[in-house]
């Protein structure tokens, strides 16, 4: 297996669980449909989603996404720098390496979702 498509099934390994708590908790109280969030909820308060941060679910949830990005992001990212006397240029490339792409769009949203939570949360 290539690395980029490795980093490409850890990203989204990192990515699922945000993505999956973020769709039942839509379901559940926007929708009204909470029969995910329901049959899902003690399997996730066995894993520590009432507590604080620590070593449970809720560090997946929140920093998984993140390092997914990261991860992904590398590969497809190509920076080139040329110094002259007069000038510092620099090049920047994206590959078309669309497996990592899908695996930051995905991350990406989530991510885009959580801080608008965040925002629209605590913002009075």
């Amino acid at each position: 297996m290539k690395i980029k498509t490795l980093l490409a099934v850890i990203g989204l390994l990192l990515a699922f669980p945000a993505a999956y708590f973020i769709s039942i908790s839509i379901l559940k109280h926007t929708f009204n449909q909470d029969y995910l969030f329901d049959a899902s909820w003690p399997l996730l308060r066995q894993w520590g989603i009432s507590e604080g941060f620590g070593l449970n679910i809720n560090l997946l949830i929140v920093f998984g996404p993140v390092l997914a990005f990261v991860l992904n992001l590398l590969p497809v990212l190509q920076f080139d720098f040329h110094i002259t006397k007069e000038r510092f240029d620099c090049q920047v490339s994206i590959l078309k390496h669309w497996i990592n792409l899908t695996v930051v769009l995905f991350s990406g949203l989530i991510l885009l979702t959580l801080v608008t939570y965040l925002l629209l949360e605590n913002c009075h």
